[in-house]
């Protein structure tokens, strides 16, 4: 990790504007020209607790966030305390009482502008011109907009007084290049995917930390030829879904562990009616209720295998914002095409981070489906059925059409093949005989790691799995396998497919995502 790299970490109660204060600081960073990664924790409290949010930005590419931090404020004593063992050896802290937040903020009346005073410190702390907040303070918070601008105002001038020799040395961008960038998190590229493959028909019951999808495709309806439906639960959902992609419609549906678990008998139904449906799967940490608003990748098998019986399905699984959307339009592409369940398996890391992605509003890509009859044409007639049927649509229990339609239904993958990602390295070091593999959000943690003799393999097809893997796998001397979860999932998938001894596993499962400073450690 050679490059700067900076960190901005802030704390405090749930209902203080954590998220917000920093949301903004990450828009003013993404305009004036700078990539970055943020990420939040929070407990499933409305009110209090502790929540954090954190931003890591460099004026080169920013994979994954940093866990050192260079400049944390605290909306409320005793929040910094609590990450000291994260604090760089030149921290500079913003927080009570050495921080007057109240006094500073009740200067315009209202303390719930704390996060805003705290805004204007961090401006000038980071050297930041104060102007680049104006526009963006006033538009996130509408006709409380003059008095947020105040207390900005107010923060930024008492850090001038009173913090001017802790100010950060923060090497800005080249003004010359004209970055196109914007700034969304796994959600909203997941969302913008499905809007930019066709997608017209979105159901899903909230759940953490899925719902983002819900909410951002339910609040670009007015602009797509697009319905979204909240029903009463999950397998409501799933099965609207699997009602509109027989009638036509580019379907889908999100959830995660716990509400997964209720669409698995849907799941079955879309591999032997033949219906193409995509599946947001956004794992948080279980069993059972788990961690509701923590991240975990411990969904891998029970995505892979999930459904009753044998049938084809497809897992794929994004390692940044934006092969989130990348991987999501060509979800929704592949279950079109191909007819059968494509499984779009996230995470809380992945998902509820942002990141700067290309403007993904201007990007569309439709793959032409393969020829299919739909319901209502004049003239002719579309079967499907839960119960095993022949090539028409008939229920059978003969033995010989069934081999045939078990045959017929699992020979769908081999079409499947060419479409999908391949297994290459993502990067590769000239004369390396190591390899790290891994998934999903952790790639971004381990291509922050800068580990330079190491080659990065991130497995975006989990399944099915692509058949040159293990020529490329068996090419390196030494193999390390990273994953968010305690038994290596992924490390037991592999196996079950080829002969896979890997050197070394790494795991972590305690509901917080590996940072790259841990990989480069336990690696090193």
């Amino acid at each position: 990790m050679s490059r700067q790299v900076y960190t901005v970490k802030i704390a405090g109660p749930a209902g203080m504007g954590v998220k917000s204060a920093g949301q903004i600081l990450a828009e003013v960073l993404v305009n004036l020209g700078f990539h970055l990664f943020d990420y939040t924790e929070y407990p499933s409290l409305v009110r209090g607790g502790h929540n954090t949010y954190q931003i890591s930005f460099s004026t080169s590419p920013v994979y994954f966030i940093h866990r050192t931090v260079d400049l944390f404020i605290s909306l409320a004593p005793n929040h910094w305390q609590i990450h000291q063992n994260e604090l760089a050896e030149n921290a500079v802290i913003i927080s009570p009482p050495d921080f007057p937040l109240n006094d500073l903020a009740g200067k315009v009346g209202n303390l719930v502008t704390a996060n805003t005073v705290c805004l204007g410190a961090a401006a000038t702390i980071l050297g930041l011109n104060p102007m680049s907040f104006k526009d963006i303070i006033k538009a996130h918070f509408g006709k409380y907009a003059e008095i947020n601008w105040t207390a900005f105002q107010i923060g930024f001038d008492f850090a001038v007084r009173n913090f001017n020799q802790s100010k950060i040395k923060v090497k800005m961008p080249d003004k010359s290049v004209k970055l196109s960038h914007n700034y969304n998190d796994g959600n909203e590229a997941a969302g913008w995917g499905f809007l930019k493959a066709g997608g017209d028909f979105y159901t899903a019951y909230p759940m953490t930390p899925a719902s983002g999808i819900l909410h951002f495709l339910a609040a670009h309806q007015g602009d797509y030829h697009l319905q979204v439906v909240h029903p009463e639960d999950e397998i409501a959902a799933i099965n609207l879904a699997a009602g509109a992609a027989y009638a036509g419609a580019r379907a889908a549906t999100g959830t995660s562990g716990g509400g997964f678990a209720l669409m698995t008998e849907a799941v079955s139904l879309l591999g032997m009616a033949g219906i193409g449906a995509v599946v947001y799967l956004i794992s948080r940490p279980g069993p059972a209720t788990g961690l509701p608003t923590w991240t975990s990748q411990g969904d891998l098998l029970f995505a892979i295998h999930a459904g009753h019986g044998e049938f084809p399905k497809i897992v794929l699984s994004p390692g940044s914002q934006q092969e989130s959307f990348e991987l999501s339009r060509l979800a929704v592409n592949l279950a079109v095409k191909h007819q059968l369940p494509v499984i779009f398996l996230s995470d809380k890391m992945l998902g509820e981070s942002a990141a700067d992605t290309t403007d993904l509003s201007a990007e569309k890509t439709i793959m032409t489906p393969l020829p299919r009859i739909l319901p209502g044409t004049k003239g002719q007639e579309y079967l499907v059925n839960s119960y095993e049927h022949d090539d028409q649509g008939f229920s059978t229990e003969d033995a010989e059409v069934t081999k045939k339609m078990v045959e017929k239904r699992l020979a769908k993958i081999k079409n499947v093949l060419p479409d999908l990602p391949s297994s290459t390295t993502l990067r590769s070091v000239s004369g390396s005989t190591k390899l790290i593999i891994t998934w999903g959000s952790v790639t971004g943690a381990v291509r922050e790691a800068d580990l330079e003799d190491y080659d990065i393999l991130p497995i975006k097809t989990l399944w099915p799995i692509d058949p040159q893997l293990e020529t490329v796998i068996n090419s390196y001397q030494s193999v390390v396998v990273v994953e968010n979860n305690a038994s290596s999932q992924l490390t037991t998938l592999l196996k079950s497919q080829f002969n896979f001894k890997p050197d070394r596993i790494i795991t972590k499962y305690d509901g917080r995502p590996f940072f790259p400073e841990e990989i480069y450690e336990r690696c090193k």
